[in-house]
């Protein structure tokens, strides 16, 4: 049998033989009899922000877990009674608002008499957020501490579209609803600095009082690091934002100090061990397994207990069935498939309350208004609660508005109450090229309605103004009888304006802040179920030949990336390119599709 066989029946017998599966703790089969003596130290890696929705069920490999299971493999190291420290590493930053969720379960460690330790050779304003938290850090003497503040980067389109002869007419309600002017205007507008602005305040102050709590120090004194850009590691250890300036080989010495002596690393925490694969190896069921779990692969587990689903809804909204990445992950956000596991969770009477998982910038307008439906008739039967990650806004937040609860981190961005449309006007880079577009119609207006022909016409301008007029005051109508404000209010507070978790918490757009577990908590009590009560994840991840036909059409798609493309992609502006390849789409003039509910800019903190 080849290796990569072996690794799969290896893996598969482990979890198809054994009579338990691996869990969250479970490291049982990792120890060897001579270490069992020894402290366990867990090796916590974070790096990135970790997929929200449920990750499809591999036959082989690491375990599969969202940013949920994640929290939830944390919580059970607090619990561990045999794990005495955690030695954490930070690769990559997850985020502002995950960051949050993540703190709170890593204090939770700490204060059940378990140290946590970092060694970290470069230690950056993303990355200090979590590391700070370590009740030891150490950076070496050499090492790197860059302690930046933030900016934010977004690029304009026009000079590049009009070389293309291709221009884009931008039409919105909301004088904050600057969405797509990138693609329309040179230079960033008034209303989109002041937004932004806005934003990096938020951001910039929580990041700050996260670091300065985390290292019982003033924002003051943290800030007059950040003015210092690189800071050296003996005065930032002066300073108390590390707590020494040392090599790895005294931050280990130090740690079986702590520890009391000689201690077991253990790696993958509640993965499947290499003990196990190796016992798996034994078994000559190991191939046949395999094979049946790729033909038949097995089902999800519904509980036959009340429980608490949880329905997650992440990416660019669009109609349809939702999408994923050559990756795997979800990239778009199919009202389709949102509906269809809103109504399973409404017609399952184990079921006794639904969290919405909600990070998306919004979308399509009318595939938003289904999915508020579906979550209408949802609240007929039981409570519905939105948490809201790092963004929930515009069609993000028109599926949230009506919810019982919603529930926000400080930095998530929402709001964004507003419609944008972008119409392409490509005839003149057709008639340049020698197309001559000819058009027989009938009916009233004619030709008027051919964007190939004639770009965007008036009477098409003022067609679409007049749909998007009334879909804006449908949004503002929902809002208002969502969250109990007067239209008045709502038209205050809307314009397509984006606020902060903190600020709309203020204004009333939110009900409370706090993270996921505080949402799923918070469901549980209005069920009236106990704390222990299971939940259910929604939409269901792909099996494992699903997966692999998903990959494969991602792959075709990246095939077909153009090198100018492939650059804005790396460089963090992939929903740009997004935007580029649907603005150029061969779409009917009054597509409903074209009027989104959308966060008004797409831009790369640096």
């Amino acid at each position: 049998m080849r290796p990569m066989l072996l690794r799969v029946a290896a893996v598969l017998a482990v979890g198809l033989l054994t009579s338990r599966p691996a869990c969250a703790g479970d490291t049982e089969g990792a120890v060897k009899a001579s270490d069992a003596a020894k402290p366990k130290v867990v090796e916590l890696v974070i790096d990135g922000p970790g997929a929200e929705d449920p990750k499809p069920r591999q036959p082989f490999g690491k375990t599969s877990r969202n940013f949920r299971l994640e929290l939830e493999r944390i919580r059970a190291i607090a619990h561990d009674d045999s794990v005495k420290a955690v030695k954490l590493e930070v690769k990559s930053s997850p985020g502002l608002a995950k960051t949050l969720d993540l703190l709170a379960e890593l204090d939770a460690v700490s204060a059940a008499g378990k140290p946590i330790v970092c060694y970290t050779e470069t230690l950056d304003r993303s990355t200090a957020l979590l590391a700070t938290v370590a009740d030891h850090l150490v950076v070496p003497p050499s090492g790197m501490i860059a302690l930046e503040g933030i900016a934010a980067e977004l690029m304009y389109y026009k000079t590049l579209l009009d070389k293309l002869d291709v221009h884009v007419e931008v039409l919105h309600v909301g004088d904050f609803k600057t969405a797509y002017e990138n693609f329309a205007h040179e230079h960033m507008s008034e209303g989109q600095a002041v937004s932004i602005g806005d934003i990096l305040d938020e951001y910039y102050g929580q990041m700050l009082s996260i670091i300065a709590e985390n290292r019982n120090l003033t924002t003051d004194a943290v800030e007059a690091l950040f003015g210092q850009i690189f800071v050296d590691p003996k005065d930032a250890a002066a300073a108390g934002l590390i707590d020494a300036a040392a090599y790895e080989d005294e931050f280990d010495d130090q740690l079986r100090t702590l520890v009391g002596g000689d201690y077991e690393l253990v790696k993958d925490y509640g993965d499947v061990s290499d003990d196990d694969i190796q016992k798996a190896l034994e078994s000559p069921l190991g191939l046949f397994l395999v094979m049946q779990e790729l033909v038949n692969p097995p089902k999800d587990v519904v509980p036959q207990e009340p429980y608490v689903g949880v329905v997650y809804c992440s990416g660019t909204i669009v109609s349809g069935k939702s999408q994923s990445d050559y990756q795997g992950n979800v990239s778009s956000m199919g009202s389709e498939t949102i509906v269809k596991a809103l109504q399973t969770v409404e017609a399952d009477d184990n079921c006794k309350a639904v969290v919405l998982r909600v990070n998306s910038p919004g979308g399509s307008a009318m595939a938003s208004d289904m999915i508020w439906r579906a979550i209408e008739k949802v609240k007929l039967k039981k409570p519905v609660i939105s948490s809201m990650g790092s963004v929930a806004a515009s069609g993000g937040y028109w599926i949230s508005m009506g919810c019982n609860t919603i529930v926000a981190q400080p930095s998530t961005l929402t709001g964004s109450i507003g419609v944008v449309s972008m119409l392409p006007d490509v005839h003149e880079a057709l008639a340049n090229l020698g197309v001559n577009v000819e058009v027989v119609a009938r009916g009233p207006h004619g030709d008027q309605l051919s964007l190939l022909k004639n770009g965007p016409t008036p009477v098409l301008r003022e067609t679409m103004t007049r749909f998007m007029q009334e879909t804006y005051d449908e949004f503002i109508e929902k809002v208002s009888t969502g969250r109990g404000l007067t239209q008045d209010r709502v038209r205050e507070l809307a314009q397509g304006r984006v606020w902060t978790g903190r600020q709309a918490e203020a204004v009333g757009l939110v009900d409370s802040i706090g993270g996921l577990q505080d949402a799923l908590d918070l469901a549980r009590v209005m069920a009236k179920l106990p704390a222990a009560a299971p939940l259910r994840e929604l939409p269901e991840a792909p099996n494992f030949l699903e997966q692999i036909q998903e990959t494969m059409g991602g792959m075709a798609m990246a095939a077909q990336t153009t090198p100018l493309e492939a650059m804005l992609t790396e460089l963090g502006f992939g929903n740009a390119v997004v935007t580029m390849r649907e603005l150029l789409e061969p779409r009917a003039a009054l597509d409903p599709e074209r009027v989104q509910a959308i966060l008004p800019f797409d831009f790369v903190v640096r």
